[in-house]
């Protein structure tokens, strides 16, 4: 370790964060001013039916939109930065979600988590205990974004 600089992380660790994407990178370099907009922690793989379900909610400039693609990274962002919201795709299985609301009840208790599910999913009832909010797909255009600003307490203005 060299005097005057914060100790290297793991490789692990620096993979994890790599996943979480450029976007976040200032809030993790300089620290997050008072007005920063909120984190929206978004879990899911990348691809045409992930990108189309989070095109209105990423056009929004009053939410800072971090994706991941995998339970093992959405945990390293939820240590590091201050996520007001988590998001799971409905490709997202069950026990990567409860992994997720693991973490948020070890760091960051009371954080909400919004699960989208396919019509006919069943979800664990411990969800319902933690007060997951589950969203049934298909979601009409807007509601995920109108979903955000009711969990976040916004108006939705942009």
């Amino acid at each position: 370790m060299i005097p005057g600089r914060p100790p290297r992380r793991s490789a692990r660790n620096r993979a994890d964060l790599a996943e979480i994407g450029a976007g976040a990178l200032p809030a993790l370099v300089g620290g997050v001013s008072s007005r920063a907009p909120p984190s929206v922690l978004v879990l899911a793989r990348p691809g045409p039916e992930s990108d189309d379900l989070f095109a209105d909610l990423s056009q929004r400039e009053d939410v800072c939109l971090l994706r991941v693609a995998t339970a093992a990274a959405a945990n390293v962002a939820i240590g590091e930065l201050a996520v007001a919201l988590v998001i799971a795709c409905p490709q997202i299985p069950p026990h990567a979600i409860d992994s997720v609301l693991a973490q948020l009840d070890a760091l960051r208790p009371g954080t909400p988590v919004l699960a989208i599910r396919t019509r006919q999913a069943q979800e664990p009832a411990a969800w319902g205990e933690r007060g997951v909010a589950v969203l049934r797909l298909p979601l009409l255009a807007g509601v995920l974004s109108r979903a955000v600003d009711v969990v976040l307490g916004m108006t939705g203005k942009l």
